[in-house]
């Protein structure tokens, strides 16, 4: 079936598969061609070292554990246990997981879902399906999170994003789209047995029946395992793992803070608390590989002002946001290390169950 489904949609996948390649290769280039190089050296021989190494090693650690600490809640809460299984996604197997992932995360955050969504299918007992569902609200609260935080944000310094009309039509529409989306999402997702074709085609086919029928009862199977893990999470539950998921943020704006002062950089902490979600929210979009290139050039213009009077702005935030790229890509490929070969060696045993949960 795999291979069926792979052939169905090979060529929408290879497209989304090379948009971003092409779209990182073109960015990069604009980048390279419109910055000082020997500037942006400056600012890299002029950066303090032992303040970039340590937000480098305490950002990825604390954002790491924070991030494997909400998988757990998440687990425990969308994942019951399989009959007969034991529970093996404790806080330290986890945190282990999500560390392998970063190899996966440099090139596809979808991929690295994916293969997570593999291995805690398989640990839990329950279906890929519902295994991969249940990681993906993870991202699903992370829309909501930071839909939420542009909002609220926009809202108290309506001026912070300047003239930009494009920019802020953009980010309003966003943010009205993704709370409609989520709600209607739920909405979907609690009255999933309730929906009358998925209802009628997830019953048993009759024997004999055809292949056709046979393969939409499979598929309405999935449909209903992959909206249980949300349709599990009560509105409670739901409102705090948005609270969690900005809390998360939160780490990403004292990183962002303490890297653009090892640069030189004035950063004001209240604004940066409106403009990183800002700048998550344009690196969510698929146009390049881990956002290389779309944040970095927004950033010149919404960081500009937080650059010393008399230094020209662009190579120095330049220099921030490749640091900021590349310094926690390979900060966090040094702590996968440890863990790959554990993940690996279980990515190629057994099988995940095919049934539900």
């Amino acid at each position: 079936m795999a291979s069926e489904e792979h052939k169905a949609g090979g060529g929408g996948g290879r497209l989304r598969q090379i948009l971003p390649l092409v779209g990182t290769v073109l960015l990069v280039g604009y980048m390279v061609r419109s910055t000082d190089l020997d500037a942006v050296g400056a600012a890299f021989a002029g950066a303090d070292l032992t303040a970039l190494l340590l937000t480098f090693v305490l950002g990825t650690a604390a954002t790491w554990l924070a991030d494997t600490g909400c998988l757990r809640w998440l687990v425990q809460r969308t994942l019951p246990l399989a009959a007969g299984a034991t529970d093996r996604l404790g806080f330290r197997s986890l945190a282990g997981l999500k560390a392998a992932s970063y190899v996966l995360n440099i090139v596809n955050y979808n991929a690295a879902t994916l293969g997570m969504g593999w291995v805690v299918a398989k640990r839990r007992g329950v279906g890929f399906a519902r295994g991969a569902a249940a990681l993906a609200v993870l991202s699903w609260l992370d829309l909501v999170a930071l839909a939420a935080l542009v909002t609220v944000g926009m809202a108290a310094a309506p001026d912070l994003l300047g003239q930009d009309a494009r920019l802020q039509a953009s980010l309003r529409g966003l943010t009205l789209v993704i709370p409609l989306g989520a709600v209607a999402v739920v909405a979907v997702a609690r009255m999933r047995e309730r929906l009358p074709l998925v209802a009628q085609l997830a019953k048993e086919p009759e024997p004999g029946a055809s292949g056709l029928r046979r393969l939409a009862h499979r598929l309405a199977v999935l449909v209903l395992d992959a909206l249980a893990p949300l349709a599990a999470l009560t509105a409670p539950a739901i409102a705090f793992g948005v609270l969690l998921r900005a809390g998360f943020v939160m780490l990403y704006v004292a990183v962002n803070f303490a890297l653009m002062r090892a640069f030189g950089m004035q950063p004001d902490l209240g604004e940066l608390l409106v403009l990183i979600p800002v700048m998550t929210v344009v690196g969510v979009v698929p146009l390049s590989v881990s956002g290389i290139g779309t944040t970095q050039l927004l950033a010149r213009s919404l960081y500009a002002r937080y650059v010393p009077v008399g230094i020209a702005a662009a190579p120095v935030i330049d220099a921030y946001t490749t640091a900021l790229i590349f310094g926690f890509m390979l900060t966090r490929l040094l702590v996968a290390a440890p863990f790959l070969p554990s993940i690996g060696a279980e990515l190629r045993q057994a099988e995940v169950p095919t049934e539900a949960g």
